[in-house]
């Protein structure tokens, strides 16, 4: 059995996170969790400790890059997938080596991006079968 994954998804809209979360929650041993801003990010980090955080690029009062950034000295093992609609592949994926861990996906692509990065960056434990 494996062990339960726990994800955060960050984003200011609603709609957004909403969508995302129903598309984790297929997977069956992925507990989902969310947050609105990049503070309340913070927040949920250092309460869940989630293995995984999927960031928005571009929020207000505190970017997705100023939160990871921050997140790194909170929960070094916590690994982060970028997220945006607002850069080029090539802009965003600088970002994500400079601030997360390389991994970056464009919001119209996490339908089919999304599951298969998490899945491949989860502790071997929390894995999809």
């Amino acid at each position: 059995m494996p062990i339960p994954a726990k994800i955060l998804i960050v984003d200011d809209q609603q709609f957004v996170r909403q969508a995302l979360r129903s598309l984790l929650l297929q997977q069956p041993h992925w507990k989902v969790y969310e947050a609105a801003s990049g503070k309340a990010a913070l927040e949920g980090v250092r309460e869940i400790e989630p293995d995984v955080v999927v960031m928005d690029i571009m929020m207000p009062e505190m970017s997705g890059i100023e939160a990871t950034y921050e997140m790194r000295r909170l929960a070094p093992k916590t690994k982060v997938v970028l997220i945006s609609s607002y850069y080029t592949p090539e802009e965003a994926a600088h970002i994500a080596r400079l601030f997360g861990d390389g991994n970056f996906i464009e919001k119209s692509e996490t339908g089919t991006k999304l599951v298969p990065t998490i899945s491949r960056i989860l502790p071997f434990e929390s894995q999809t079968v």
